[in-house]
């Protein structure tokens, strides 16, 4: 007893049973989330179990490959040329034949949606469309040839034959389909498809080429479960001798039984020898048992099917009905197992890329660009090229040409005035590059910032299932290169001009004591410098001496002086306290305008993680439940497939 069975009370029937799991079914499809697509999917196959459960009518699908005489063997049920051979049959669709009392007719269904009823002025319409046509087909096997066999064929979504015979008794649908061995326009689907759907299933075997490898593989896959409802009709038979058909039905059955069909009913017959004698004697005269020679076998034939149908109308839709429903019980498991791991992993996704600590992040970013920002403003930034010196010896030299060193005072002025606004431009350079360097290091690692936080923004967003666009890259306000300390300067140059005035070369009496006097008035510490040089000089010597040794004892200092600039340590700390202003600043403004932001998100993300854990429980408890409940409706499908009456049964 199922468990569903429960629910429903010991007595209740397989419709009960059915119609308990579809329910649950329809309760889980709510329940998992799906997309849209794969729950249509499987909500339309839902509504395609309900439909065959509250069919009565026993489906008897026939299958064969093509030329196998199949569609010989239904002309024969009905008693008249109604279907083409396989051979010209294009269509793309399985044709199903019902009875209607006292009428004929054919409905289509087109691939674009309309439904045409021959006869009928649309249909005539569609028939004639593109051929020239005013009128439609007049006879149901011409209305049946133009759709089965002509271009229009490929608009054919599905059909439906009316015809006033009753086939195989009453309440019996009869799906002819397709040849199996034909691949071209997905001939075979469309006969696995019927397989699935078919309460009983004829398989037609020609004599003159039984059991084939095609048929084989057919017997042993789609029908491989419908062999207890497989009855085979052996046709062709009189294309054999006669002392050859025994053989061959032998043959057949052996192969059937290695095949794994217990106990096969094979029928043999000639179908196509059968409706000759029923086109010569009329319909009406073929009507009883009374007929001879290949027509009195067939109607044999005919009525051993449609007996065994009659006995097994009931237990064999059970069956197939609880075979659709098992098949979607199936798919139900397999989707809820998708489902769980494709939750399984964005919950792991959501995980790795959360922002747990917002501030430590930040934190790290700063501590990062400053370390950085030190690195790079190394002293080589502030040292004046050789290039810088040269020029500077070249200005020196100029201002101290030719007449111009007799004139102490002005001599002393213009090197003075030179030196010091060398150095100085020397210093704007070397604080300007420090300032340019820390901006850089500022621009990228802002940018990096920004990088960083979108990508970890972005994912934390996406996953908690919302759409937001991440902050832009922070604008980077850099300030103005602090004006250089001279005084560094100033104080080191006084030093050196006074232990060079002071030093026993230049003491050579009032000269030098006078331009030492002269160039402190002009400009403190360079001027006592250069002063005390040219006093020196001029005390001793003529101009070209003077100057020579002028220069000679000038550049110690100039190279001094550069070297002090070179050492500039009083801009520096101005330069990266600016640029750790700066990092603060832009860790205030992340901080300020995306904490709560961040924060929000996270407390959506937790929350979103309890919703995957409870989708994953949900999915997990759905696919255990999808696959017991599979379980007992197989259990109930085989003890119901064995309540089927044997077809051998009746000869015994």
């Amino acid at each position: 007893m199922t468990e569903q069975l429960v629910v429903d009370g010991p007595e209740a029937g397989w419709t009960s049973v059915v119609s308990g799991h579809l329910r649950w079914i329809e309760g889980q499809l709510d329940g998992l989330g799906l997309p849209t697509e794969r729950s249509d999917e499987l909500r339309a196959r839902l509504l395609a179990v309900q439909v065959r459960a509250a069919d009565p009518r026993l489906r008897v699908a026939v299958f064969g490959e093509a030329s196998s005489g199949k569609s010989t063997l239904l002309n024969a049920f009905l008693r008249r040329r109604l279907l083409p051979s396989s051979a010209l049959v294009t269509t793309r669709t399985t044709t199903v034949l019902e009875y209607r009392d006292g009428a004929q007719g054919l409905m289509v269904r087109t691939a674009d949606g309309p439904l045409l009823e021959w006869p009928s002025a649309p249909f005539t319409t569609w028939a004639g469309r593109g051929r020239g046509r005013e009128s439609g087909p007049d006879t149901l096997e011409r209305a049946l040839q133009q759709v089965l066999t002509t271009a229009l064929a490929d608009e054919v979504a599905s059909l439906r034959v009316f015809s006033p015979v009753r086939l195989l008794g009453g309440g019996v649908t009869v799906i002819d389909t397709p040849g199996f061995n034909v691949t071209e326009r997905g001939h075979r689907e469309l006969a696995e498809a019927a397989a699935r759907q078919a309460d009983m299933a004829l398989v037609v075997v020609p004599a003159v080429a039984a059991m084939s490898l095609t048929l084989v593989d057919f017997l042993t896959g789609p029908l491989r479960d419908h062999h207890d409802r497989c009855v085979f009709v052996l046709t062709k038979l009189d294309l054999l001798d006669e002392d050859e058909r025994s053989e061959a039905v032998a043959v057949v059955e052996r192969r059937l039984r290695d095949l794994g069909c217990a106990d096969p009913l094979l029928l043999p017959c000639s179908p196509g020898k059968a409706l000759a004698e029923v086109e010569a004697v009329g319909v009406r005269g073929s009507g009883g048992s009374g007929g001879s020679g290949h027509l009195a076998s067939f109607l044999e034939v005919e009525a051993r099917i449609a007996q065994l149908a009659a006995d097994s109308r009931r237990s064999a839709v059970a069956a197939t009905t609880l075979g659709l429903l098992s098949e979607l019980l199936s798919a139900v498991e397999e989707t809820a197992e998708a489902r769980r791991t494709a939750l399984g992993r964005g919950e792991r996704e959501l995980a790795a890329l959360t922002l747990p600590d917002f501030p430590a992040f930040l934190d790290t970013w700063a501590a990062r660009t400053r370390h950085r920002a030190a690195t790079e403003l190394n002293p080589g930034l502030n040292r004046t090229s050789p290039q810088s010196r040269t020029t500077l010896e070249v200005k020196v030299g100029n201002a101290v040409a030719g007449e111009r060193i007799n004139d102490l005072v002005g001599a002393a002025e213009e090197v003075s005035r030179l030196v010091r606004n060398h150095l100085r431009q020397d210093a704007q350079q070397a604080v300007r590059r420090a300032a340019k360097r820390a901006g850089e290091v500022l621009t990228t690692a802002a940018a990096e910032l920004a990088r960083d936080f979108e990508a970890q923004y972005s994912a934390l967003v996406d996953l908690a299932g919302e759409t937001r666009t991440a902050p832009p890259v922070p604008p980077v306000v850099w300030p103005e290169p602090p004006a250089p300390d001279m005084s560094g300067i100033d104080r080191a140059l006084s030093a050196i001009g006074t232990q060079l005035t002071a030093s026993g070369k230049w003491r050579t009496g009032g000269g030098a004591m006078a331009g030492a006097l002269a160039g402190g008035l002009v400009v403190p510490g360079i001027g006592a410098v250069v002063g005390g040089v040219l006093g020196a000089l001029i005390g001793r010597r003529g101009p070209d001496a003077t100057r020579e040794q002028f220069l000679q004892q000038v550049s110690p200092v100039i190279a001094t002086a550069h070297e002090e600039i070179g050492a500039l340590a009083a801009c520096l700390p101005r330069v990266e306290e600016n640029l750790t202003e700066s990092v603060a600043a832009i860790r205030r403004q992340y901080d300020d305008e995306w904490r709560e932001e961040i924060a929000r998100l996270t407390a959506a993300h937790d929350g979103r993680r309890a919703e995957l854990a409870a989708g994953i429980a949900h999915a997990e408890q759905t696919a255990a439940a999808a696959r017991r409940r599979r379980d007992e409706v197989a259990s109930l499908r085989r003890h119901t497939s064995r309540s089927v009456p044997n077809p051998r049964s009746r000869d015994q």
